[in-house]
Formats: C-alpha cells, structure tokens, sequence
C-alpha cells in the first residue's frame, strides 16, 4: 500500500506591524535593509553582464590576431552564451526573493508601502527584470551563434581556393597597402632574385599573387614576359591603374588550382603568398607550380616568418615543409638567407628559397 505525503502548510501570510513591538519593528528594519540590497544587486547584474560578454568578446577578438590559438575562439564565444543564461536565470530567482520581501513589506505596513503597479505593459512591476532578461537572450543567441561559425571556421580552415575572408580583406585594403608595397623596390626587396636575372633577357616569368603588381612592373621593365596573377580583384585593378605601360598579363586566379593560367615558365615568384595557402592545399598549389614550371625553371619563393593573422588567412609556415613537399616532385630547395621586414615590422623575417630540378 503506498501513501503519499501530504504537502506542508502555506506559510501564515505576514500581520501588520503592532504598536510597541520592538522585535517585529527590527525585523521590519532589517528586511527594508535586505530588500534594498537585493534591489541593487538586481541592478548590477547588467554590468557584471557587459563585463562578461565583453570581455570575452574582447578576448576573441584579440585571439585572432594570434597564430595557433584560434581553437580558443569557440569556446569562449560558448562560455559568454552560457553565462548570459546563467545570469537569466539568477536574476529570475533575485526578483522572486524581492517579490516576497515587497509582499512582507507590504502586509507589515500596508500604510507606508508604495506599490507603483503600473497600468501598462512598459511600467508594470516586472518590466526591469523582463528588459534585462531579454537584453541577456539576446546576447547569449549572439554569442551562441558566433561559437558555432567559429567552430566551423576551426575545424575546416581551408578550402580549395583563398578563403573569402583574405580575397575580401585584399580587396577592402587595397589602396593603403599600395602606399607600403609601391613604396619598396623590387630589388632592393628581392636582391636575389634580380641578381639571379642578371644578363638573362625575354624570361618567362610567373608571379603569383603579383598584389599590386610592383615586382611584375619592374621584371618587365627590363624585358621579360610576365604573367601576373592575381586573386584580390581591387588589387588587380589597381595593379593595371598603377602599371599601365607594362607588358603584361594580368589575370585573376589563384592556387591551388590556377586554372587561368597556360603554359610554362622559366621562374615562377611566389612573393608574400604561401602563408595564405591554407596547409591543406599546399601540396596541389607546389605540385601544381612545378607543372608550370619549365624543365630548367626555378621557383623563386619567399616566406613570411612571423606571428600568424586569421584575418588575412595567414598560416604558418617553414622551409622544412617546403623542401618536404618539393622532395615528392623532384625538387631540391637552396636557403637563399633571411632578411629584416623592409615595412619595419619588428615581429616579421623573411626567408628567401629557390625550388629547382635536381
């Protein structure tokens, strides 16, 4: 036989306040003093929120300036949604506990008590704590949202071609890197690479991701065919805006696939470009290179050593991955040295490789 236990007793609602009672008369002083103190917790737990979406926000942002800590990204976007709703559910129960401290209040002194009922849905008893609540959901779908497209982001970082992401930097920041890259001369930048031309006429020459086509300009200027590619489609323009009176052959492509591009060529430069080969497509872009890359060619490679840009899709990247790549098609890499960053950014090198046939 099962019995059941009955339900406690509702408590017996408060009684006015009786003339001469000190005890009731410091309870009552004494839940005036807690009711105030929990009223003004209500109304700090909208900062304590600013401060911590923000700040986690804040420290998403600043990881995506970092190389290698991207995967933190979606669990701290995850952490702000989670503690939004944490804090819609503390300020739920806060204003449950002030609702019963106001009902105390109210039946010990019904004569001092202001009830401000309201008589529309924006000033009603409640409407703070909804606001807030709502202010709260809000930033938790937001933060929730964000956390899924920056795990989706992490987990495939590359795709088959530049990611959107660079194309649409390059295209929105064209014209002030222009100001950095047109401003440095191609020899002086790529030393190496002039020398190695020295007395060589009518090369055929492939830059890829020429930018705003500086290198391109300067190698035909001393006679060779250039072909130049370029993904950034504002770069492009501007490199055509910028080298009018050049021979060459601006086209818009880019790796792995280079599909625009025919024929073969006796150097192929990659300038500033590997790093935003995402590490996945790295093997087709090199295999595909050496495919246009004359029986005696050389590719003429620099790389970017220095702290990584999510923004700009910049990877890491090191010669000892290059010279393993080279190795499955047949090509040995020459360590040309490493130079300062000519733009004066102190966290940046260059390394300088040459990919020839063995």
């Amino acid at each position: 036989m099962t019995t059941t236990t009955p339900p406690p007793p509702p408590p017996s609602p408060p009684t006015p306040l009786a003339t001469g009672d000190e005890l009731a008369l410091a309870a009552y002083n004494q839940n005036s003093e807690t009711f105030r103190a929990l009223n003004a917790l209500m109304w700090q737990i909208p900062l304590i929120a600013m401060t911590l979406t923000g700040g986690l926000w804040f420290g998403v942002a600043s990881l995506s300036k970092e190389e290698g800590l991207s995967y933190l990204r979606p669990g701290l976007l995850l952490l702000a949604a989670v503690g939004d709703v944490v804090l819609i559910v503390v300020l739920e129960r806060l204003r449950h506990i002030i609702g019963e401290y106001l009902a105390w209040l109210q039946a010990a002194q019904p004569r001092g008590y202001v009830a401000a009922t309201g008589t529309r849905w924006w000033n009603s008893s409640k409407v703070v704590k909804v606001a807030f609540q709502a202010m709260l959901a809000f930033a938790a779908v937001i933060s929730f949202v964000l956390s899924c497209l920056a795990m989706a982001s992490t987990l495939d970082p590359g795709t088959s071609k530049p990611p959107p992401t660079v194309v649409a930097w390059y295209d929105a920041h064209a014209r002030e890197l222009a100001d950095g890259y047109e401003g440095l001369d191609a020899a002086q930048t790529h030393p190496r690479l002039f020398s190695m031309l020295a007395g060589v006429k009518g090369a055929r020459i492939l830059d890829v991701g020429a930018g705003t086509g500086r290198d391109a300009a300067a190698l035909a200027a001393l006679g060779h065919h250039v072909t130049a590619v370029e993904p950034s489609s504002a770069m492009l323009r501007l490199a055509r805006a910028l080298h009018p009176g050049n021979d060459i052959l601006w086209l818009s492509d880019a790796m792995p696939s280079l599909a625009r591009v025919r024929g073969t060529y006796d150097v192929v430069l990659l300038s500033a470009v590997w790093m935003h080969v995402p590490p996945a497509d790295r093997a087709a872009a090199l295999s595909r290179i050496v495919d246009l890359t004359a029986p005696r060619g050389r590719i003429y490679m620099t790389l970017r050593l220095g702290p990584g840009d999510v923004d700009r899709a910049m990877w890491s990247v090191s010669a000892a991955e290059v010279e393993r790549l080279a190795a499955t098609r047949g090509l040995r890499v020459r360590d040309l040295g490493k130079q300062p960053d000519l733009l004066g950014r102190n966290d940046v090198t260059w390394q300088t490789l040459l990919l020839v046939r063995d």
